[in-house]
């Protein structure tokens, strides 16, 4: 009962509080007034809001994924590899991963590259990457990924994506008097670089979302059979 009428209070007291931070008087709101192209370059509009407008939402998910597949590396640890025999894949495998692989690296990296200006982004982009992984590692003997991802030391990488992503904040504080400010130079709205910061940061993202996928890849075939 006593957790009942605290959990009312706490709710009551959460829309309160909710209800104090709305801003009664939005047309003063500067910025409900902005000019994406102007202020941002970008011609998609929620690139402009998660990379630049709402890029604290943004750098949050991307902690909270690299927390989860540090936890998932950690939790894996405890399992011992699997030593089934490799079963060889099917024709069909064999022909159809080997020329998706190319096709899916070139796709995710034209994503990041234009996720500024056409659907497309960070996010999807390391999903496109890691499923290009995925198929060729359906045709690989466990063996051989192993050593493909200890060379690669993606593992370790990507565990630097969120300090690096801390480095530009601070810059931006530092040097423009504010935290995750879009400080790069905005070039003519449709070209490359017309997003300012966003194609370095929807590479970060790019490279965050593929090096957890493929992690995650790695540890599910290495201890496959066990779970």
């Amino acid at each position: 009962m006593k957790r009942l009428f605290f959990s009312i209070i706490s709710l009551i007291l959460f829309f309160y509080v909710l209800y104090l931070e709305i801003p009664k008087e939005i047309n003063h709101n500067p910025y409900y007034d902005i000019s994406v192209l102007s202020e941002n370059g970008s011609l998609n509009l929620v690139s402009a809001i998660v990379l630049d407008y709402r890029f604290y939402d943004t750098f949050f998910e991307i902690l909270v994924f690299t927390i989860t597949i540090i936890g998932i590396s950690y939790f894996m640890k405890f399992f011992k590899p699997n030593k089934n025999e490799f079963s060889p894949p099917s024709v069909v495998l064999r022909v159809f991963a080997p020329v998706m692989f190319p096709i899916t690296l070139l796709l995710g990296f034209y994503n990041t590259l234009t996720g500024h200006l056409y659907p497309g982004g960070g996010f999807n982009s390391g999903i496109i990457l890691g499923t290009g992984v995925l198929s060729l590692a359906l045709v690989k003997k466990y063996e051989d990924i192993e050593d493909i991802f200890e060379k690669s030391r993606i593992e370790e990488i990507k565990v630097l994506i969120p300090l690096f992503i801390i480095i530009y904040a601070v810059i931006g504080k530092m040097f423009f008097g504010e935290y995750f400010i879009n400080f790069f130079p905005k070039m003519q709205p449709g070209s490359i670089f017309s997003g300012g910061s966003a194609v370095m940061l929807n590479s970060f993202i790019a490279f965050e979302v593929f090096g957890g996928s493929w992690t995650i890849l790695y540890q599910f075939i290495k201890h496959r059979g066990l779970l």
